[in-house]
């Protein structure tokens, strides 16, 4: 049986096989095996006719999760279907065609095949092997769909064709797509119920979620194999707990990682950031980190130090950590090669650890030191000589390590004529003892550099807990580190982006995200950066970044008002940080995201879904509607049903209504509205300057009532180290 693009489908059930995990249905030639990883997790894997189930190999999946399977399992067949059972789900297969629903302990269906599985053959005549691998699944009247990582869309993604393509996408806008990461998962929300969709592959894939037919999603990607996920729960952020476990949580980070980052491209010289460190503690402006872009380097060369602009790179870091400064330096992955004298170039190939086109010598693309070579993080034995040249950076006292430019980003000479800003597809790589191209590794490369980073900075100081950061990613990435969202303009459109590209990524498992206070291209006016820090502060990453050649962004250049605001909002989130460093913690233990689109805890509310405001959850307690409009001094903010309703931070106001209620909100310049559910405390603690100024020996509980008992979580440790593993 063909699908309606031509690709063939698995048709009738020949034969059944199962054990106590593991289910495979024969149709022909072909096979599709589900392996119950628990009561609500099935993994499906399919071979076409002369091919086998692929390597099963992965990136994405956490090897730190072990699976249990099912708590039973039963499979029963008669002449129309097969019924697979879990004590959570159940899976019902037609015999005539091998396509399958999904559906909860209560019957609603979770997950249905349109046309299912599917796969195309390359050749001529259509009998060579197989080419392309597809998954076609039943869209229904009002389903939402959400995550994809960092897409410039709305968030639900109903409605929307979108490719999965590693790309250095700079001064991007809305609509622009591929983006800097890639992250196939999907959130399913229907009738109440929700149900999430992992893809793993790292090949170019292509997700089309209604766009050609409003009742269909279908996925495809070249390969030979297809391996997916159905992942379902109680309820979404359950959901979202399973692709967690599958995928891997955030490390606990640093403490200071919550403060203020403060950063621009570049800094050019010690003057320049001795005199923004200056600025900042003189006007009494909070901040934990200071970053060096690449002007730091002699020529671009990674691991190197500019000595005319930076003589004294370890007094200088010392003395910015006196004044309680992180430092944070950026790297990329390319590799000058054309410089005889450049000891890391020489190291590497002694390391043969470089990407080799197909006749086995080094690949060589441009980048900013020129000609460049790129190191093969898909080689463990590369990331093992990568993660050690950090050490003299350690050494002079660096932080935190920003991996920029691994989509990877090459720069081609005739754009007009270019299909795509990076190497090409058919470059080797070792993929960690399973050679391929770079078609299929380009979506993990960024990935595996951070991997190399976060790995070599803990065997180098496995004391410290590291600070990573990239730009991009695949599914498991924040096992590694941090991210943002890129090369964003200065935009009252980029604002309201920044929400939905920050929410989007924690639906899809990405927990620690940000994006550039101020927007990095183009320049802000006073207003929208008082608006983005205010937003900024409520976000895990808060860092103000702007680029080369733009005027200064710091906080207090748009005059005293603006600087009075934007420090306002820098002391709200240091006021926070308590509450902040507990939802970071949840989210290293139980996969929590630390921001929520409204959707996830009202899955069935009808105004979240007719009108989808841009408010957000941070936590579970508190509810923020950021200003996003250049003017605004009002808004009607929706506030869900909850029991006991809500209140406002800033005045105390209660807003009763269990059954969800419109409040007007009065948003001067200097003011976000922030609301706290009825039920909660929420700790807040003194201002600092930086989040090692001093030992906070006091907190603050607010206590936020309604009818009833109610508790709260508060967690705290040292702030660095790994001492809590233990307890202390």
């Amino acid at each position: 049986m063909k699908d309606p693009q031509g690709f063939t489908t698995l048709g009738a059930i020949t034969a059944v096989e199962h054990d106590k995990a593991t289910v495979t249905l024969h149709c022909g030639e072909a096979r599709l095996r589900l392996l119950l990883l628990t009561d609500d997790v099935v993994r499906l894997r399919v071979a076409p006719p002369g091919a086998s189930f692929g390597r099963d190999f992965s990136y994405a999946l956490d090897p730190g999760t072990t699976w249990h399977g099912p708590s039973a399992l039963t499979v029963e067949e008669n002449d129309a279907i097969v019924r697979i059972q879990t004590g959570a789900l159940t899976i019902q297969t037609e015999k005539t065609t091998c396509r399958l629903q999904i559906l909860d302990a209560t019957g609603r269906i979770l997950f249905a095949d349109e046309a299912g599985p599917a796969w195309e053959n390359a050749g001529s005549n259509g009998t060579d092997t197989v080419s392309h691998v597809a998954l076609s699944a039943r869209l229904r009247p009002g389903e939402r769909l959400f995550g994809l990582g960092d897409k410039t869309v709305t968030l639900d993604r109903r409605g929307h064709r979108f490719a999965l393509w590693n790309t250095d996408a700079f001064e991007y806008q809305r609509g622009t797509d591929p983006l800097y990461k890639s992250i196939p998962f999907l959130l399913s929300l229907h009738d109440g119920a929700a149900c999430g969709l992992f893809v793993d592959t790292t090949q170019r894939m292509t997700v089309d979620l209604g766009a050609e037919a409003n009742d269909r999603l279908r996925v495809e990607a070249p390969g030979s194999a297809l391996d997916y996920y159905v992942l379902a729960g109680a309820t979404p952020l359950a959901v979202l707990q399973q692709f967690a476990r599958l995928t891997g949580r955030t490390p606990m980070l640093p403490k200071w990682a919550l403060g203020y980052h403060q950063c621009r491209y570049s800094y050019r010289n010690e003057g320049e950031i001795r005199e923004v460190a200056r600025e900042l503690r003189a006007r009494r402006i909070p901040c934990d980190a200071l970053y060096f872009d690449i002007h730091y380097m002699d020529g671009f060369r990674v691991f190197t130090w500019d000595r005319d602009a930076f003589p004294d790179p370890a007094g200088l870091i010392a003395d910015l950590k006196q004044d309680g400064f992180q430092s944070i330096v950026i790297i990329d992955p390319g590799v000058k090669a054309d410089d005889p004298a450049y000891g890391i170039a020489r190291a590497g190939h002694a390391h043969d650890a470089y990407i080799k086109q197909p006749d086995g010598s080094p690949y060589t693309g441009k980048v900013w030191p020129g000609a460049c070579h790129f190191p093969d993080f898909t080689n463990p034995a590369v990331r093992d000589w990568w993660g050690p040249l950090h050490a003299e950076l350690l050494k002079q006292g660096v932080a935190g390590v920003w991996n920029d430019m691994n989509e990877p980003a090459v720069f081609i000479e005739d754009l007009e004529e270019a299909t795509a800003i990076t190497m090409p597809e058919d470059l080797r790589h070792d993929y960690d003892g399973h050679p391929t191209d770079h078609a299929e590794v380009h979506n993990a490369y960024g990935m595996q550099m951070l991997r190399a980073t976060y790995e070599g900075l803990l065997r180098l100081a496995p004391e410290r807990r590291p600070f990573t950061i990239t730009r991009a990613a695949y599914a498991g990435t924040q096992r590694y580190g941090t991210t943002w969202t890129g090369d964003n303009t200065s935009s009252w459109d980029h604002l309201k982006l920044a929400v939905e590209q920050c929410l989007s990524l924690s639906v899809s498992g990405t927990p620690f995200v940000g994006a550039d206070v101020g927007g990095f291209v183009g320049t802000p006016d006073g207003e929208l950066l008082a608006r983005w820090t205010q937003l900024g502060a409520l976000m895990p990453l808060f860092r103000n970044h702007t680029t080369l050649g733009t005027p200064p962004q710091e906080p207090w250049v748009f005059g005293e008002e603006v600087e009075r605001i934007c420090r306002e909002a820098i002391e709200l989130r240091y006021r926070l940080l308590p509450y902040f460093y507990t939802l970071l913690w949840e989210a290293a233990t139980d996969g929590l995201p630390m921001l929520r689109p409204l959707a996830l805890p009202h899955p069935a509310d009808e105004t979240i879904r007719r009108e989808a405001p841009l408010g957000f959850y941070l936590g579970s307690s508190l509810l923020a509607y950021p200003v996003l409009d250049a003017g605004q001094i009002q808004m009607n903010a929706y506030l869900p049903p909850v029991p006991g309703g809500w209140y406002d931070v800033h005045t105390g106001r209660h807003h009763p209504g269990d059954g969800g209620t419109v409040v007007p909100v009065e948003t001067p310049l200097d003011r976000l509205p922030l609301f706290v559910k009825a039920g909660s405390i929420v700790p807040f603690q003194p201002v600092l300057q930086h989040v090692e100024e001093n030992p906070v020996e006091e907190l603050t509980l607010h206590v936020y009532p309604t009818p009833g008992a109610f508790t709260a979580r508060l967690y705290d440790d040292a702030g660095v180290g790994w001492a809590f593993k233990n307890g202390d």
